[in-house]
């Protein structure tokens, strides 16, 4: 998310350099490639959304501070509590 800030923070400073120097002609290439660089990052982390939610769930599920995980072969090689 960072790199796609900082992307658009460099077009939004070369389009403003630009529109200074070639004047209000350069908005007519520089705004809708703007445009279409913050619909493209959006998509992006939109779709990346259910990933980072499955990431989150598979990283709680093998918490190792948590309840441990009970099955088959749990507590075999455990040493009884005295």
């Amino acid at each position: 998310m960072r790199v796609g800030a900082a992307v658009v923070a460099m077009e939004v400073a070369a389009l403003a350099l630009a529109t200074l120097w070639f004047g209000l002609v350069a908005l007519v290439v520089g705004a809708p490639v703007l445009l279409a660089t913050v619909l493209v990052l959006v998509g992006l982390w939109v779709s990346r959304r259910p990933l980072r939610r499955l990431q989150e769930r598979r990283t709680a599920q093998f918490e190792p501070d948590g309840p441990e995980r009970g099955g088959l072969m749990s507590g075999f090689f455990e040493a009884p509590a005295a």
